[in-house]
C-alpha cells in the first residue's frame, strides 16, 4: 500500500472519529448517540474512500495525479473534523447538535463535487 493509500484510509476514519469525539463532548456518554453519529459520518467517507481508491489506482498506473486522487477523502475529512470539534467547543445556541444530523448530508454533497473535480484533475495530470 502506498503512502497515499494510507492517507486515504486515515481520511476515511478521521471524520467519524472526530464527529464521535465531538458528540461525546456535547451529549455525554450515550452509546446509541455515539454509534449513530459514527455511522452517519462513515457513509460519506466510505463513498469518498472508494472514489479516491479508484482514482489512486489509475494514478498509480500513470504515476501522476496521486495528490489529486485523495482530495475526495482528505478535504472533507479535515474540514469536517475541524467543524465538528469547533462546534463541540462552541455549540450553536439555537439548536446544538443539529449539525450531527445535517452535516453528513452536506459532506456527501461535497464528496460528490470533489470526486468530479478530482476525476477531471487526474485526467488532466495523466495527460501532461
Amino acid at each position: 500500500m502506498t503512502n497515499f493509500g494510507k492517507l486515504n484510509l486515515l481520511g476515511i476514519l478521521l471524520l467519524p472519529v472526530a464527529a464521535t469525539l465531538a458528540a461525546l463532548i456535547v451529549f455525554g456518554d450515550r452509546t446509541d448517540t455515539l454509534v449513530t453519529v459514527f455511522s452517519l459520518n462513515l457513509v460519506p467517507m466510505l463513498i469518498a474512500g472508494l472514489v479516491s481508491a479508484l482514482l489512486l489506482r489509475g494514478a498509480n498506473r500513470a504515476g501522476k495525479g496521486q495528490r489529486i486522487a485523495v482530495w475526495p477523502t482528505a478535504i472533507p475529512a479535515v474540514l469536517g473534523a475541524i467543524w465538528y470539534l469547533f462546534r463541540a467547543v462552541f455549540p450553536a445556541e439555537v439548536a446544538p447538535g443539529a449539525e450531527y444530523i445535517a452535516g453528513p448530508q452536506y459532506i456527501l454533497m461535497g464528496v460528490i463535487v470533489l470526486s468530479v473535480v478530482a476525476w477531471i484533475g487526474c485526467l488532466i495530470a495523466r495527460r501532461l
